[in-house]
């Protein structure tokens, strides 16, 4: 099967009052594996005329407000080299450059249609989800189908556990190296990654 693996950075945990700053993705066949250097990724900053947010937030992702802050204060010549360099969208126009590297990738539906994806992640249905489902334009060019694999179910220690572990632990029960970045695109790859080493490359099955 094909998924895509999302993970998004943001404001705080609450979509009706804070904003999505960071999308990273990639694109996993498990029929046809890639080296992990070789997925089709993406990856964008989202531009904001203004932030809201809650401070542990805020200050965890102060690089990437560090970024649309250049941009604000850059001269208006500037602004699109800024934008090519960090991959800086404008909100607006976030859900159609997703849907351009969607088809660009062979991931297509028809015209008028929106583009219907099986996604991984972490915790995805129940906080990813609804920020994405606020960009502009988002439901009318994607649509998210409603069974997300969420590696923690894998990596459960049925015995020890009280509640589905976190990414980190995910990682180091499948023996993926290094820890949580809180950089979307690295959160993602990480979380294929996890995906790859619970199942031996998709070769366990377990049923």
């Amino acid at each position: 099967m094909i998924y895509v693996s999302l993970d998004i950075e943001t404001t705080g945990l609450d979509p009706e009052t804070c904003q999505i700053l960071q999308i990273g993705a990639a694109i996993e066949d498990t029929r046809k594996l890639n080296s992990i250097d070789e997925l089709p990724r993406f990856q964008c900053i989202i531009e904001h005329q203004h932030v809201s947010g809650s401070p542990f937030s805020l200050n965890m992702n102060r690089g990437l407000l560090e970024k649309i802050g250049e941009l604000e204060r850059a001269d208006r010549d500037d602004r699109s080299e800024i934008r090519k360099k960090h991959n800086i969208i404008p909100a607006n126009l976030v859900a159609k450059s997703f849907r351009m590297w969607l088809e660009a990738n062979g991931i297509t539906a028809n015209e008028g249609t929106p583009i219907s994806i099986t996604v991984a992640g972490k915790n995805f249905a129940s906080f990813d989800k609804p920020f994405l489902q606020k960009l502009p334009g988002w439901n009318s060019l994607i649509s998210i189908k409603s069974r997300v694999i969420d590696p923690a179910v894998l990596c459960m220690d049925w015995e020890n556990d009280n509640s589905l572990p976190n990414l980190d632990t995910c990682m180091q029960r499948s023996h993926v190296e290094g820890a949580v970045t809180h950089d979307a695109l690295q959160d993602a790859i990480d979380v294929i990654k996890v995906m790859r080493g619970i199942t031996r490359n998709y070769t366990t099955i377990y049923f």
